[in-house]
Parts: structure tokens; C-alpha cells; sequence
């Protein structure tokens, strides 16, 4: 009995580990944005879907958190960097390779936040699995890539939140 559960707690640990391996990365469109203007701020309720995000990934040890130049993604970013002492780092989605050579150099897992129609499409380079366009009003979507083993994996995941619960 005692030996099995020794097993058991080890097969967990090996999993937990593979979770949090180099390579891995995580890809989130921005939080709730304001409907109108160039460059819309978050609305309450992304915030706290940014502060919930960041409560998501609490137990990942992340090594950087990466963002567009737009406030919305930058606000989503930053709940995330603020809660684990990280810096946001500013990347260009239109210049893939350069954020790709950004990438190259973290040995932890790194969260990315971009947008609707650049996600997915980062996705899929970043694990050669085509994946499908996100929804307008889809703001839940975690992308977690693992491209450290031969065959890249992406886990799709959905964040458990409800702007029901912002007043």
C-alpha cells in the first residue's frame, strides 16, 4: 500500500513537471474591451477577467509575459506580469520571426497575449497544428503549446469565468 502510493504521488509529480516544462507556452486573446476607439481599454469586466487570468496561471512559473502595443493586451498582460514579478515585453504580431527569436531564449514557460485574429495563427507556428479562427465575442480561450517533444502538442483550455459576477 505504502509503495503504490509512493507510485502514485511520483506519476503525479512527472506530470505536474512535463506541465511547466521549457517550451511551453501560453496564448490568450486580450481581456473585455470598451466598444469603440482606435485603442479601447479594457472594461471592468476584463479587468477582472486579467486579474482572474492571473489567479489561472498562479501556479505556473512563468518567465515572461509578452504583449501587443495595444492598451487592451498590455492590460491583460500586466495582471499577469504584476502577480509574478515580470516585466511585459512588447512584440509586433505582423513580425512572427522576431517574436520567435524573443521566444528562443526562455528556458521556463511564457504567456502571451495577443488578439482574435492572431492567436490561433501564432498557434500554429509555434506548433505546426492548424487551429480554428476565434469567435469575436471569445475572450475565455487558453492555448497551452508544448513544443519541447518531437510532436508539439496544443491543450485547449477554457478559463472559468463570468463577467456575470462584476458589477
Amino acid at each position: 500500500m505504502q509503495a503504490s502510493l509512493r507510485g502514485i504521488v511520483a506519476a503525479i509529480v512527472c506530470f505536474c513537471a512535463v506541465d511547466v516544462s521549457a517550451n511551453t507556452f501560453y496564448l490568450v486573446r486580450h481581456a473585455e474591451k470598451q466598444p469603440v476607439g482606435a485603442d479601447p481599454a479594457l472594461t471592468d469586466c476584463g479587468q477582472a477577467r486579467a486579474q482572474a487570468l492571473a489567479a489561472y496561471l498562479a501556479e505556473v512559473k512563468l518567465d515572461a509575459v509578452y504583449s501587443t502595443a495595444y492598451q487592451r493586451t498590455q492590460q491583460t498582460a500586466a495582471a499577469v506580469a504584476t502577480s509574478q514579478q515580470l516585466k511585459v515585453s512588447l512584440y509586433d504580431p505582423r513580425d512572427t520571426q522576431t517574436l520567435l527569436q524573443q521566444l528562443a531564449v526562455h528556458s521556463q514557460p511564457v504567456l502571451i497575449v495577443g488578439h482574435s485574429n492572431t492567436v490561433p495563427p501564432l498557434v500554429t507556428l509555434l506548433s505546426g497544428i492548424a487551429m480554428a479562427e476565434l469567435d469575436e465575442q471569445d475572450y475565455s480561450m487558453v492555448y497551452r503549446v508544448d513544443s519541447s517533444a518531437q510532436n508539439p502538442q496544443v491543450t485547449l483550455l477554457r478559463q472559468a469565468f463570468s463577467c456575470d459576477s462584476v458589477k
